[in-house]
């Protein structure tokens, strides 16, 4: 009966994480005519015209068309997990996350968080995020590859809940905004670490937590969920 109830709980869970993603990447979507051609009376592309120059105009560009692949393509692949049916989907997917992401979506991000508003303390975390990202990403290929199945879940999980620190970022900046903080850029920069580093110490929290029930002792096993 634990057993049921927990699975029950952690899809639900699941579900309600994956509405709250999707909704906040339509939001992030709608902003998208601002950028096509760039307007910079828009909020994120204001006072950016002297940036908007070499090698961030393309950067800028390869991060915004790639980054929802990954956040969507990731989404999928932890909701819905890998069985005998979907396989060899699952593997393709795995392989397409992967390459977007260490081929487009971080080097763009480095390449951007140079310009990034609150300065080098807010560039410092976007490029530690794409870091720590792109090191989550690797390892989960090592494991998967080596048929470590249970580490290469929770490898890339830990890489998908960064992907999802975009979305953090845009909950809690958007939310500053409502009530007015009085030094906007001094939130940002607090915002842009929490958008990170909370998720993933919670993560590691929640991973660390025995899974034994307490009627008795059999343990609930992670899945083998496999990216490639």
């Amino acid at each position: 009966m634990h057993v049921v109830r927990y699975r029950l709980l952690t899809t639900v869970l699941r579900w309600l994480a994956a509405v709250l993603v999707l909704r906040v990447l339509v939001t992030i979507l709608s902003n998208y005519p601002d950028y096509f051609p760039p307007d910079f009376d828009s909020l994120f592309l204001q006072g950016r015209e002297s940036t908007f120059v070499g090698s961030y105009r393309p950067a800028f560009y390869v991060h915004i068309l790639s980054s929802p692949i990954v956040l969507l393509n990731g989404l999928f692949l932890v909701v819905a997990p890998p069985r005998r049916r979907r396989d060899r989907l699952h593997r393709v997917l795995g392989r397409v996350q992967v390459v977007v992401l260490l081929a487009l979506v971080l080097p763009s991000s480095v390449i951007l968080s140079r310009h990034a508003f609150g300065g080098w303390r807010a560039g410092l975390s976007f490029a530690a995020l794409a870091g720590a990202t792109a090191t989550c990403a690797v390892l989960g290929v090592v494991h998967a590859r080596r048929r470590h199945f249970d580490r290469h879940r929770q490898w890339m999980m830990r890489c998908f809940v960064l992907i999802c620190s975009a979305v953090v970022l845009r909950l809690t900046s958007g939310t500053a905004g409502m009530i007015g903080v009085p030094s906007p850029e001094g939130a940002y920069i607090v915002a842009v670490w929490c958008s990170w580093l909370v998720p993933l110490t919670v993560y590691e929290l929640v991973e660390r937590v025995p899974r034994r029930t307490r009627a008795g002792s059999e343990v609930i096993r992670p899945r083998s969920d496999c990216f490639l």
